[in-house]
């Protein structure tokens, strides 16, 4: 693989997921050529005996050739983005590429929004738009000071062009990230920063296994199914509403951010890229 992004420095956020995007996006970036930083608000945030959350991406990225760090942060939290950056800085001495993959996880928010609990609203905005929000701009600051380019990637979803229900609040707030790039991508132009948006449709993550886990439209109608047969169910019909047939890979995810880091996405801002598998939104 060509090292397109030699001498670049990268902070991926929500990186310490086994089977997760973070993981992926780093991994891709580090065998682009970047040095990685990887950061989420605990070590490992899904159970597995077998994984060591960020040890285990820092581990592998290294016996790939590349180097990482990892720094625990709350991207809810603008103390612990400034360690981050300072951290960034002190190692790598500088910072090129940030992606904004951090996110809520399928939960008690999964419901019509007239049984939406306001805690459940706002723990998803402060997560995925609030936390996008203080991570760019934070971020933005020192790439301007910098004086020296700089790529923004902020994951979004294809929910957040297209309305889904039970699905109010994360799609709100994937929606307003996309409109925040937006933003970001016309204030940020005059210092040859770019900012850019993907837009996965369904994922296959360990955040589907959450979902599954909860009653949805592909198993409510049923009763007393193993979480076997409700992953099961859930995947099938997911698979049929995407007209490729399939789930996205974290691969296919990686592809699309390790292209928008690339001098080659140079001309290109402002974009909410669909990977979606056909999805059209």
């Amino acid at each position: 693989m060509n090292k397109t992004l030699h001498g670049k420095v990268a902070i991926v956020t929500g990186s310490g997921g086994k089977n997760g995007m973070g993981r992926a996006i780093a991994n891709r970036l580090a065998k682009d050529g970047a040095k990685i930083v990887v950061t989420d608000l605990v070590e490992s945030p899904y159970k597995d005996k077998n994984w060591n959350g960020l040890s285990s991406v820092v581990e592998e990225i290294n016996l790939g050739g590349s180097e990482s760090i990892k720094i625990l942060a709350d991207v809810t939290n603008s103390e612990s983005i400034d360690n981050v950056i300072k951290k960034t800085i002190k190692t790598f001495g500088r910072i090129d590429i940030l992606v904004n993959n951090a996110g809520s996880a399928a939960g008690s928010d999964r419901v019509p929004i007239t049984e939406l609990l306001e805690k459940d609203w706002d723990r998803v905005m402060n997560i995925n738009l609030k936390g996008v929000f203080l991570f760019c701009k934070a971020v933005s600051k020192y790439l301007i000071h910098q004086c020296n380019e700089g790529r923004i990637i902020n994951i979004s979803s294809i929910a957040g062009k297209k309305a889904s229900e039970t699905f109010g609040a994360y799609s709100t707030s994937k929606a307003g990230l996309i409109r925040l790039t937006e933003t970001l991508a016309l204030e940020l132009a005059k210092y040859k920063i770019t900012a850019n948006s993907i837009c996965p449709s369904w994922v296959q993550t360990e955040r589907l296994d959450n979902f599954s886990s909860i009653d949805n439209k592909y198993t409510s109608f049923k009763s007393n199914l193993s979480e076997h047969q409700k992953r099961q169910l859930t995947v099938q019909g997911i698979e049929s509403s995407i007209p490729l047939g399939r789930l996205a890979s974290v691969d296919d995810i990686a592809g699309a951010a390790s292209y928008l880091s690339s001098e080659e996405a140079s001309f290109i801002t402002g974009v909410s890229l669909n990977v979606s598998g056909g999805i059209i939104a």
